[in-house]
């Protein structure tokens, strides 16, 4: 039989078996729900929570700066207080974002280890998720001050310098370094963090 006539088939039964075909490509070469759902969960940004002295706003507006590069391209979002709109029990709004965020980024320096708030509510619960692999701390320091003692002191903190370790925002020569720094240091985090999620 030759390659013609050995597929000379009838139209309507032509039809039914390009439908089986497709059906066929359909069932084992289309993601699955779940699979689209991982990689959709894979692919969101991850959520970043801010914990900081009011004393530090300045340096927490820069840093943010720093970090928009990250938001626009989807790989966090960030939230910190004043995000709060008007009429929002703001005491509330702080404790939902702070056990839902992915990343939580302690700032650190001498006003806000002197907070009752930011020591005792935001970081002691910080570590506990942390603890938990909840979520992931990253302490960064912005002003100088004795805080290799606390209980985050065992992290890794940013801003690294070269051959220094971690050194504090405010000590830098040129902020601006520091902050990039801070911001490669966070993305190399949520890098690590993402597929972990994703399969979580």
């Amino acid at each position: 039989m030759s390659e013609t006539s050995k597929y000379n088939f009838p139209n309507a039964q032509k039809v039914q078996i390009f439908e089986q075909v497709g059906t066929y490509i359909e069932n084992n070469h289309s993601p699955t729900s779940e699979n689209k759902t991982a990689t959709s969960f894979q692919n969101s940004p991850l959520t970043l929570f801010y914990s900081y002295s009011h004393k530090d706003e300045i340096l927490r507006d820069q840093l943010n700066t720093h970090l928009t590069l990250l938001q626009r391209q989807g790989i966090i979002d960030s939230w910190y207080d004043r995000n709060i709109t008007a009429g929002t029990e703001w005491a509330e709004a702080i404790y939902t974002h702070l056990n839902t965020a992915d990343i939580i980024l302690l700032l650190i320096s001498a006003d806000f280890l002197a907070s009752d708030y930011c020591y005792e509510k935001e970081m002691n619960r910080a570590i506990e998720r942390h603890n938990r692999q909840e979520a992931l701390i990253i302490p960064i320091i912005l002003r100088p001050c004795d805080w290799t003692s606390a209980p985050f002191g065992k992290l890794q903190a940013l801003p690294i310098a070269h051959g220094e370790g971690a050194k504090a925002v405010t000590t830098w020569s040129n902020q601006d370094e520091a902050f990039s720094a801070i911001a490669t240091g966070i993305r190399k985090a949520a890098t690590e963090i993402r597929p972990k999620r994703a399969s979580s």
